[in-house]
């Protein structure tokens, strides 16, 4: 097996920008198979009621060629400030497939060769990029911009049979990048092709191509210097197998629409299905990316792990009746449509329901935490004790737990400010942020979950997660159900999966790895008896199963012993983390 790809680098004297395409057929060498089938031959005489035949099989696998040119250098080197050009630089993207499906051609803005940064970097100082955006003439105080646009071409191809030109097809230009459009910040569809360049020969590199090309403003403030940026161009066939695309390619395969956001553009925690994670090609830290909650606007990291499933690889931050909260519902929520869910009284029987629209009222809201009192304690407002019936959640500040991989306790920051003081990356502060506490009621959606049972491995049908996602099944009994369990077991963390109440111990290594990318599980302590215990000591996570009439699982685990299935009273704090559906 192998790639069949004409690729060239387009550079300039500065390296201005840079195009990356990847082909993702899955090409083999033809294959020719040849049997002999002998039939009726009773004696060695041929007469005309007896025949001979040679079956020949010939199995031509997709192949795609990708090739560039560039015609005008994209380098705008004799720019002042206060200036604004458009059309700097063109290079033509050509495809030839041999088949008729087509192709898509996504992009993503790729600078520092990290994906979704799309700044014209600088040598001076990063406050002064030049972000992403379309410059608007009629506005002179513009910050600068930079942006792109393709324009499809239409060429010529050779006709097999005479030999002669024939025109071919142009890809068709979407999503707007027909005109100047920022450079996207995650895999974003620019343009498809929905038949390919079957029977017609790649003799001619303007067969079927598009062409790119940018505007840059540079306002009157910018200061001098070189300013470099990247953009990737990715090539899709729908045949793919081979894929080794990640979460924002394969939503845009997927047709999902992005989200924009102050911060920027997202695809949305609520798009996830089960498809979207079957097509992330590869697991571990090369998954990672963030995804938007449309009920709040928050981010969480992302990743495709070792068991083949996705998971939310930081803590859950939703406050349950916050004034920035949507109401929760089967459109955003991991809310059931089933009427059987609610048929009967007990711990759904309170939903409204509306043109088939299930929604969760709850009857208690987030509780502000008040600050620390000491370095191990602090006392939520108003969370209740020993009540596991009602939902309660403690929003647990601006507050961060940052590991140094060891076994010792994490140091906690009370604020992202603290932690890039001590040194730390906002990013790396960010992975460890402690989230909101919910009891079991909470985390299930409910405002009673008294009802629910006490049959231990009972599932609940709901939960507080995005739609598409839910609280992870976690059962002492059986190891296929235990998803906590067989993740770590299978990244090498535990040296087992399941071991009852009892802490499965760590592998050589595996408490680092558990604290560290992709999985950054964040020792955040939990409420008991309305204190925050052991914080930056413990980590406690609910499942969605049940233990006993008044009891959960929980992963539990500390600097020594690990948990993938503890029994926890539903009445504790405890933080979120969802695999999706």
């Amino acid at each position: 097996m192998g790639h069949k790809v004409k690729q060239s680098l387009i550079s300039s004297r500065i390296d201005f920008f840079y195009y990356a395409f990847r082909n993702v057929l899955l090409v083999s060498i033809p294959l020719l198979t040849i049997s002999a089938l002998i039939l009726g031959l009773t004696t060695s005489h041929s007469s005309a009621d007896t025949a001979s035949s040679d079956d020949i099989t010939l199995k031509l696998d997709v192949a795609c060629t990708v090739s560039s040119v560039v015609t005008s250098p994209h380098s705008a080197l004799d720019m002042n400030v206060g200036q604004y050009k458009t059309d700097i630089g063109n290079t033509d993207i050509s495809v030839f497939c041999n088949d008729n499906n087509g192709y898509s051609i996504y992009a993503v803005g790729s600078s520092g060769d990290v994906d979704g940064n799309t700044d014209l970097v600088n040598t001076v100082n990063e406050s002064y990029n030049i972000r992403t955006g379309v410059y608007n003439d009629t506005i002179q105080t513009n910050p600068s911009s930079w942006a792109m646009k393709l324009t499809a071409g239409v060429g010529t191809g050779i006709d097999p049979t005479t030999g002669g030109p024939v025109p071919t097809t142009p890809p068709t230009i979407i999503n707007g990048f027909d005109n100047y459009s920022t450079i996207p910040n995650v895999y974003t569809q620019v343009a498809k092709r929905t038949s390919g360049t079957s029977m017609i020969t790649d003799s001619d590199a303007s067969g079927s191509y598009l062409n790119t090309t940018y505007q840059i403003y540079a306002s009157s403030y910018q200061p001098a210097g070189t300013y470099n940026g990247k953009v990737k161009y990715v090539i899709v066939h729908p045949n793919s197998n081979n894929n080794h695309l990640g979460f924002n390619e394969v939503y845009a395969l997927q047709g999902k629409n992005p989200v924009n956001v102050e911060s920027g553009t997202y695809y949305t925690m609520q798009d996830m299905d089960s498809q979207i994670c079957s097509l992330v090609g590869d697991t571990g830290t090369s998954t990672a990316t963030q995804l938007l909650d449309t009920r709040d606007n928050n981010l969480y990291w992302v990743a495709k792990l070792e068991d083949d499933n996705c998971w939310m690889t930081s803590n859950l931050d939703l406050d349950i009746g916050g004034l920035k909260t949507a109401p929760l519902n089967s459109n955003n929520t991991d809310i059931s449509t089933d009427p059987n869910v609610y048929a009967s009284s007990g711990i759904y029987s309170d939903y409204n329901v509306s043109d088939g629209v299930y929604t969760w009222n709850p009857v208690s809201t987030a509780k502000t935490s008040s600050y620390y009192i000491d370095n191990t304690s602090v006392k939520p407002s108003a969370w209740p004790i020993n009540n596991y019936t009602t939902p309660y959640s403690a929003e647990g500040g601006d507050t961060y737990y940052y590991t140094s991989n060891t076994t010792g306790n994490d140091t906690r920051y009370n604020s992202l400010q603290d932690c890039k003081n001590a040194s730390h990356t906002e990013d790396e502060c960010k992975r460890y942020f402690a989230g909101n506490y919910y009891n079991w009621t909470a985390a299930i959606a409910s405002n009673n979950s008294t009802d629910i049972g006490s049959t231990s491995g009972e599932i609940a049908s709901n939960s507080i997660c995005p739609k598409g996602w839910r609280l992870p099944n976690t059962s002492q009994a059986n190891n296929v159900y235990n998803e906590f369990g067989r993740m770590l077991y299978q990244a090498e963390i535990t040296t087992k999966a399941s071991a009852g109440n009892d802490s499965v111990g760590y592998t050589t290594g595996g408490f680092n790895k558990l604290r560290s990318n992709p999985y950054y599980f964040v020792r955040s302590g939990g409420i008991n008896g309305g204190t925050l215990y052991y914080p930056g000591v413990d980590g406690n996570y609910w499942s969605s199963t049940v233990s006993s009439s008044t009891g959960a699982y929980v992963l539990s685990f500390n600097g020594t012993d690990i948990y993938p299935a503890r029994n926890n009273s539903r009445y504790g704090g405890r933080s979120v983390r969802c695999v999706a559906r």
